[in-house]
C-alpha cells in the first residue's frame, strides 16, 4: 500500500469501485450445470421459474427427515445464546420456523420471495452416518453435541433439471475466512454431499439493503393471504398487463389503472402484485426502491 493510499477505507473511491465490481459479478447469471452441482449459487442461478402453489412435497427427504409442515426445527429459537432469535411465519415453511439472527431473518425473506425455492426448513439436523449406525448397533443415543444444524435446507426447482436440495449457512462476512468457520462449512458441505445435496454460505452482503426492504414490502402486501394458489391466474393476468402497459408515472398510478381495468380494489391489486412476484410472474429491479410514489421498475428477460 502506498503512503497516503486511502482506498481501503469505508466510503473511499476504492471501496466504491470494489462494491461496483461485486454488484456486476452478482448480476451475471449462470445456468445450472449438473456436471458441477457443487458450483450452484442461488443468487446467480439463471432461469425464470414459475412457482406452482401449493407445492407438492414428499413426506420425507432422501435422509428420512420430514418435509415442511411436519418438520420440527432441531434448534429452537429459545436455544439461541447469540444474536436476535425469533419465530417467523413463512409460507414455504408451512408455518413458523426458528431463526437465530437478523442475518438469518434477512435470508429467510429472500428465500421466501425467490421462485426457485419451493420449500424452506430452518435449523436442519445433520450428523455423521457412520457414528449414528455405530450408536444404533450399541443401543446408544447420539449426543446433542454430535448433531450439527444447517441454518437453511431449501428444496429448489430448477427448470430443465427438476428438484434438488440445497443447504445454506448464514454467516457475517467478517467471519467467513475464520479457520473454525471454514472447517465448519466444509463439514456441512461434506455431510450434505453424501445424499447429493449442495451447500453454500451467504452473508449480509448476499441480499442488499434496498432489496431486503423491497421484499419486506411485497410480503407485507401478501399478509393474511390464506390461499395463494387461488390467485395464480389473476397474478399471471396482472403480470402480462404490467409488462405490456405504456402507462407512466408512479407505481400507485399504474396499479390504480390496473384496478380499474380488472374492476378490483386497489388493496386487492397490491396483493396480487406481490403474489405475482412470489410466484415468479413479475421480477422487480432491486437496484431501485419499491415505493408507491416512485416509478415501476420491472425486470425483463433473464
Amino acid at each position: 500500500m502506498r503512503l497516503g493510499d486511502c482506498s481501503h477505507l469505508p466510503f473511499s473511491r476504492g471501496e466504491a469501485e470494489r462494491l461496483r465490481q461485486e454488484d456486476e459479478q452478482a448480476t451475471i447469471k449462470v445456468p445450472f450445470d449438473p456436471a458441477f452441482p457443487e458450483d450452484l449459487r442461488l443468487r446467480t442461478l439463471a432461469g425464470r421459474p414459475i412457482l406452482t402453489w401449493p407445492a407438492t412435497l414428499p413426506e420425507r427427504d432422501p435422509r428420512g427427515v420430514l418435509s415442511a409442515g411436519r418438520f420440527e426445527c432441531w434448534k429452537k429459537a429459545s436455544d439461541s445464546k447469540v444474536g436476535i432469535a425469533g419465530s417467523y411465519f413463512t409460507y414455504k415453511g408451512a408455518g413458523r420456523v426458528a431463526i437465530h439472527s437478523h442475518l438469518e431473518a434477512r435470508l429467510l425473506t429472500y428465500f421466501e420471495m425467490c421462485p426457485f425455492v419451493v420449500e424452506i426448513r430452518t435449523q436442519y439436523p445433520a450428523w455423521d452416518r457412520e457414528k449414528y449406525l455405530s450408536n444404533c448397533a450399541n443401543e446408544k443415543r447420539m449426543r446433542k453435541t454430535e448433531i450439527m444444524t444447517i441454518d437453511f435446507m431449501l428444496r429448489l426447482y430448477i427448470p430443465g433439471h427438476g428438484f434438488r436440495y440445497h443447504g445454506v449457512s448464514g454467516k457475517p462476512s467478517a467471519f467467513l475466512k475464520d479457520d473454525r468457520v471454514v472447517r465448519r462449512h466444509d463439514r456441512e458441505a461434506d455431510n450434505l454431499w453424501l445424499w447429493e445435496s449442495t451447500h453454500e454460505a451467504m452473508t449480509e452482503k448476499t441480499v442488499p439493503d434496498i432489496e431486503y426492504r423491497n421484499l419486506r414490502r411485497l410480503l407485507a402486501s401478501m399478509r393474511h393471504t390464506e390461499d395463494i394458489g387461488a390467485y395464480t391466474l389473476r397474478a399471471a393476468e396482472l403480470a402480462r398487463e404490467l409488462y405490456a402497459t405504456k402507462a407512466r408515472g408512479p407505481l400507485s398510478r399504474v396499479l390504480r389503472l390496473m384496478s380499474n381495468r380488472f374492476n378490483r380494489s386497489t388493496r386487492s391489486t397490491y396483493r396480487i402484485f406481490a403474489i405475482a412476484h412470489f410466484l415468479g410472474y413479475l421480477r422487480w429491479d432491486h437496484r431501485y426502491p419499491l415505493d408507491a410514489r416512485l416509478p415501476m421498475m420491472l425486470m425483463r428477460g433473464e
